[in-house]
């Protein structure tokens, strides 16, 4: 991976990454094409683009050259998310921050409609490559297992809703936008989400609490006082720009319910934060049944960073019948859109024709 933008390939370079910026992280994953089953590498960086913009060259800089022996060939870009105002400012903000150390030529983008495009392509019409990550998982899925359903993604920041049947994708939802009103998106994620959203007219012990709009504690909080999660795994920014132990994660939850004193012991703070999880999973369940009767699919297929903890409630649930993660229908750690457009464009055999 030249920073010079040369176009010059040794014969050894031949593998794929895909970089997938979010709102908050930069994921990459890398593949052989030859065995585009198993990633050979992923990682996820936390990269609040929105509030560290200026910085983006910096920091590209320095996580690009950490894969200068990758043997990369090609770099697939995308984007779970419009990271500013218009679709227009995201890919050309994210494209002329790679084109800095990456030639156009070794970049694709992909489309709504399932196709890889230039650079040159992307620019001219960039609503189609916008927030495109669920469709590439709802495809690339259908691709490595051939099994239809719905798949539940459960990411860091939001919990997506894929329908699939015989290769298709059964939504007929365009943006985030409409997918949100389709109940096809949710912000609800094992991470990012104010904590306070969940429920925020909260029932604790027959007393009834208006919580802050203001984020006090976040859903890593929750899920790490619940130990669902450990300190290493909570890869956002804490609220309170503190420290993630549980300790910490407790007093973050007093926060939100602007707790001063000792007026809640710890066991009860404890109890709140399992109610949260609960209640939060209780209503991405409600989305899961509403999408498998208007669908009329039997499967669900669980997948996201989130998919031991939402498998394991479902199946505690004792609801379904035909439930299954991602990942132990394909042996790998996780299963997401970046690891998918990177299995698709290998299936493609594209590589060969670069």
């Amino acid at each position: 991976m030249a920073t010079n933008q040369s176009t010059s390939f040794n014969v050894n370079k031949h593998n794929i990454a895909v970089l997938d910026f979010g709102v908050t992280s930069l994921k990459i994953v890398i593949v052989d094409p030859s065995h585009p089953e198993e990633p050979f590498h992923s990682q996820r960086i936390y990269l609040p683009l929105r509030t560290r913009r200026q910085e983006i060259d910096g920091e590209l800089k320095t996580i690009l050259r950490s894969y200068a022996d990758y043997n990369i060939r090609k770099f697939i870009l995308t984007t779970t998310s419009p990271l500013f105002a218009s679709a227009k400012e995201t890919i050309e903000f994210i494209i002329n921050s790679v084109t800095n150390f990456i030639h156009p030529a070794n970049i694709v983008l992909y489309t709504h409609d399932g196709e890889f495009v230039t650079i040159k392509q992307a620019l001219e019409n960039p609503s189609k490559v916008v927030s495109v990550g669920w469709k590439a998982l709802g495809k690339g899925l259908w691709k490595m297992t051939k099994q239809e359903g719905l798949v539940v993604d459960f990411s860091t920041r939001t919990t997506s809703f894929i329908p699939i049947r015989e290769g298709e994708i059964l939504s007929s939802s365009k943006s985030d936008h409409e997918r949100m009103k389709n109940d096809e998106l949710i912000f609800f994620g094992l991470m990012e989400t104010n904590a306070a959203f969940i429920q925020p007219i909260f029932e604790y012990n027959g007393e009834t609490f208006n919580l802050p709009f203001e984020t006090h504690a976040i859903t890593a909080d929750v899920f790490l006082v619940t130990e669902d999660i450990q300190s290493s795994d909570y890869i956002t920014n804490t609220p309170d720009k503190k420290a993630k132990f549980k300790e910490d994660a407790l007093d973050r939850i007093k926060s939100m319910f602007c707790i001063v004193d000792d007026c809640f012991h710890e066991q009860d703070l404890i109890k709140i934060a399992y109610l949260l999880k609960v209640r939060m999973l209780e209503k991405i369940n409600r989305l899961i049944k509403k999408k498998m009767e208007e669908y009329q699919l039997d499967k669900i297929i669980i997948t996201g960073i989130g998919a031991n903890i939402l498998y394991q409630y479902l199946m505690e649930k004792n609801e379904y019948t035909n439930i299954s993660k991602a990942s132990d229908i394909i042996k790998t750690a996780e299963i997401n859109p970046s690891f998918s457009l990177a299995y698709i464009y290998a299936s493609k055999k594209m590589i060969a024709d670069d």
